[in-house]
């Protein structure tokens, strides 16, 4: 671990308390973790699915553009021009996105007798190519937000799994290890005092009988 360990029983708890709580968190960033996944890769299918309607709608406005050169006496610009975004928000896995709710398009009077007819039906065309165009850059939005908060979970993931908890084991195991040679030596000193003192009440008895031969 990036701290010295003490080799002691104080520490040996604190790390077995750290590990117990490791553990109990690392399922639930997993969880997290698979949540964000999931919650990715629906977005990444909705974008896709977006920028083909996308690229349709693109077809559709290409195929109107020589129309457009026509000198009109509506601002059909002003027509396909969006006056206001209306966005929301949602909750995906915990992460706050951005909604796209309704795009509103400028209301210009049109004459009916000095506009091409072809006007009236391109105009839902345009709108839709606007709309799609506004929603792709929404829905690329919540996708870098949610890749962003799936980065962040991984990390933490990787560092419970791969540092923190092998990092902790590994010092308990040192801890153990310290504390049993400990133990031993604790052990041998003791044998070694009570085998002196055995020898010293040998010594002195010995020392006692030979005291009352000789009285």
């Amino acid at each position: 671990m990036a701290e010295k360990v003490k080799l002691n029983k104080v520490e040996l708890t604190r790390l077995r308390r750290d590990v117990r709580t490791y553990q109990q968190f690392l399922p639930v960033l997993k969880l997290k973790q698979e949540q964000l996944q999931a919650e990715q890769l629906k977005i990444k299918r909705e974008l896709e699915r977006l920028q083909e309607d996308f690229e349709r709608s693109r077809g559709g406005w290409q195929a109107v553009q020589p129309l457009l050169a026509e000198k009109l006496l509506v601002d059909l610009a002003e027509l396909v021009r969006a006056r206001e975004l209306v966005v929301g928000s949602k909750t995906v896995a915990g992460v706050q996105v951005p909604t796209l709710e309704n795009v509103r398009f400028s209301e210009v009077p049109v004459s009916l007798f000095g506009t091409p007819a072809w006007v009236s039906r391109v105009l839902p065309r345009l709108r839709t190519y606007v709309r799609l165009h506004t929603e792709i850059t929404i829905v690329r939005r919540q996708y870098e937000l949610v890749g962003k908060e799936l980065r962040r979970t991984t990390q933490k993931v990787n560092l419970f799994e791969l540092v923190l908890i092998p990092e902790a084991k590994e010092a308990i195991r040192r801890i153990k290890i310290a504390l049993g040679d400990l133990q031993v030596a604790a052990v041998g000193r003791a044998k070694i005092a009570k085998g002196k003192a055995v020898a010293a009440q040998l010594r002195q008895r010995s020392a006692v009988a030979a005291a009352g031969e000789l009285a």
